[in-house]
């Protein structure tokens, strides 16, 4: 193999055709292992690192934020034992089942006004670190992906689902406020992670159930497709060799035409339980990078190793004319996955590249 998978992913991310399918074991730049699997990846191998470990295309480096307050759970009504708070404030209390979901408490539940939305403390980003690893990712020939943030999602985590979704209707002030404030950072710290060197910016912004939209591709388009637009133009304005990465579960096949327009250069995950990821590429491939995933709800959990390596050949052969893809886990990997089927999907998909 002459060409390093940096520049294979560049080719792809320009909108050329590749020179194979590149793969990651990661959900963008989200870990995709869930810590039951973490630990069995480290007990089995001894290793640390399961993109290094694996060889997989892609490396992961992001900055981190903290809460710009005082005491976030002064936000809160009140707080259960054993909650922690996160750069917004928002409340989080782990589940009972490790690898799960977590339980989480809004810091606006109880918010009135526009006032109340523009009193929140906005994240502080913490700057001044080190920066060599992405450089070393570079030299070893990765692209390197970075958490850049949200709009949708932080303003239902913020608000509240039913809150949010009732202001967007009944109090679109409030709503405008809330989506304007959460740009205003997610533009901050999508500019921080570019300049840092990393290539492909990952935002994170769920907008589908596994039988449609959680909000009306109308209201989408009324409050968060613009958001999204000013912060592409901004980022790109300062980085302009920047990639987006988008993040969106469920059945969203009304704004995908959207994400496109934007100029978003990857989309994952095309769910497999409600979208038909040879359906999509077939009619948006040549305009944006599409994530071919391996269901976490199904098929990497309960199918066999055999399952997951012909799931891997099948998603290969779709978009074997040009290699415009990237092979991925759907969500994070989940506790119950057997270990072999992990293994599967990273011997299946690095032969893909070593046979090129």
């Amino acid at each position: 193999m002459s060409q390093r998978p940096l520049d294979n992913f560049r080719s792809l991310l320009d909108g050329r055709a590749g020179s194979w399918i590149p793969f990651s074991l990661d959900v963008g730049a989200i870990p995709g292992f869930s810590p039951p699997i973490e630990r069995t990846f480290r007990r089995i191998t001894g290793a640390e690192d399961p993109a290094e470990y694996f060889d997989a295309d892609v490396r992961r480096f992001s900055l981190s934020a903290r809460f710009g307050g005082d005491d976030p759970a002064a936000l809160h009504e009140a707080v259960e034992p054993g909650t922690t708070f996160d750069e917004w404030g928002i409340g989080h209390r782990a589940a009972d089942v490790e690898g799960t979901v977590d339980k989480t408490f809004a810091p606006l539940a109880r918010a009135s006004s526009v006032e109340d939305v523009e009193a929140l403390p906005s994240p502080v980003i913490e700057t001044g670190v080190d920066t060599s690893p992405v450089e070393a990712y570079h030299a070893a020939g990765c692209v390197v992906f970075g958490y850049a943030g949200s709009i949708y999602e932080w303003s239902w985590w913020i608000r509240g689902m039913e809150r949010f979704l009732v202001d967007l209707v009944s109090d679109p002030p409030m709503a405008e406020a809330l989506v304007r404030k959460i740009e205003e950072h997610t533009t901050r710290l999508a500019i921080a992670t570019a300049r840092a060197g990393v290539d492909v910016l990952c935002v994170y912004d769920d907008a589908g159930m596994q039988h449609g939209m959680q909000i009306s591709p109308s209201l989408w388009r009324q409050y968060v497709k613009p958001a999204w637009r000013r912060v592409i133009e901004a980022v790109r304005a300062e980085a302009p060799q920047v990639k987006f990465f988008l993040h969106s579960c469920g059945r969203i096949d009304p704004i995908v035409p959207d994400v496109v327009e934007l100029g978003f250069d990857v989309l994952h995950p095309v769910q497999p339980e409600c979208m038909s990821f040879e359906d999509v590429y077939r009619r948006y491939g040549d305009r944006i990078l599409l994530a071919a995933t391996i269901s976490s709800q199904k098929v990497f959990p309960f199918g066999s190793a055999e399952d997951v390596r012909r799931e891997v050949r099948r998603l290969a052969e779709i978009a074997a004319s040009d290699c415009r893809c990237i092979l991925m886990p759907s969500n994070v990997i989940q506790p119950e996955t057997p270990w072999e089927n992990v293994v599967a999907f990273a011997e299946e998909a690095r032969a893909l590249r070593n046979t090129r």
